[in-house]
This record gives structure tokens, C-alpha cells and sequence, in this order.
């Protein structure tokens, strides 16, 4: 008799437990804010076009290196990761975005990335290669146009 009791308070301990893990692991995301902070007003999207991963090939019509390369996996409905290199290390960070409509004078659209770092960008994007280039582009603030080329990936490498 008492072994049945055991087994029986056992195996409702493990299915507890493992409800809890079960539980836990989904609420990671609830923290993060995937849509615009206040102040945005209501003009914004997310475009299903830059959903998938991409990999950074050129900044400024130059070739990246290995360690200088970055790549941006877009989820889609606002929700995103960062992969990037820190002193030849490989790191990656959780990122928000949404997209706007732009009065830029090379695109109608801009994106607007926040970083799990705390910091943001917003940067003019277009599409070439039948939606498979991806062209980013921002003016520091000393005044220089950046220009950054990705391209589809299959695959991120960590």
C-alpha cells in the first residue's frame, strides 16, 4: 500500500515540476517590448518582407570580414535577434523593431531597431535582387552616409 502512495505522490511531484519548467520557459519574451515606445503615434508596421535571417556582406560598398560581418534574424510581428563579434568572440542580443513609411529621398520605408543593449537605430531600407538584397542606410551623426548590403541566409553560424 504505502509503495502505490509513494509512486503515486512521485509521479505528481515530477508532473508539477516539469508543468513549472514547462511554464517558466515561456516567459522570457513577456518582458520585452515589441512595438514602438510612446510617442511613435500608430504609423507603423512590420514588414513580411525582412522576415528570415540575413547576413551582412558590404558596409559602404566594401566587403566585410569575417569578425566585422553581422547578421539580423528577423521573426516577424516586431520580434527579432542581433549575431554579431566582439573581439573575434561570437554574441548575439535580443532586438525589437517596426517600420514606418519615410520621406527619405532613396526609399519610402524606414526601420527602427532597439537593441536588448538599450541602444537604437533608424535606418532607410530597400530590397533589390527579387526581395533578396537588403540595403540599409543612415547619416551618422557627423554627417556620414552609411550604407550596409545583406543578403538571405539559410543559416545563422551560432
Amino acid at each position: 500500500m504505502k509503495r502505490r502512495s509513494f509512486l503515486t505522490g512521485l509521479t505528481l511531484a515530477v508532473m508539477m515540476g516539469g508543468s513549472a519548467f514547462l511554464f517558466n520557459s515561456c516567459v522570457d519574451d513577456d518582458y520585452w517590448p515589441y512595438y514602438p515606445p510612446s510617442g511613435w503615434g500608430s504609423n507603423y508596421f512590420y514588414d513580411t518582407r525582412l522576415d528570415g535571417a540575413w547576413v551582412l556582406i558590404q558596409a559602404n560598398s566594401s566587403a566585410v570580414g569575417r569578425y566585422d560581418t553581422n547578421y539580423l534574424d528577423f521573426y516577424g510581428g516586431g520580434h527579432g535577434r542581433y549575431y554579431y563579434y566582439s573581439n573575434s568572440r561570437p554574441m548575439s542580443e535580443e532586438m525589437a523593431y517596426f517600420c514606418q513609411r519615410s520621406n527619405s529621398t532613396t526609399t519610402n520605408y524606414q526601420i527602427n531597431l532597439q537593441y536588448a543593449s538599450g541602444s537604437a537605430s533608424t535606418m532607410a531600407y530597400w530590397f533589390t535582387d527579387s526581395e533578396n538584397s537588403l540595403w540599409l542606410q543612415w547619416q551618422t551623426t557627423g554627417g556620414q552616409v552609411v550604407t550596409y548590403l545583406y543578403t538571405r541566409t539559410g543559416n545563422i553560424p551560432w
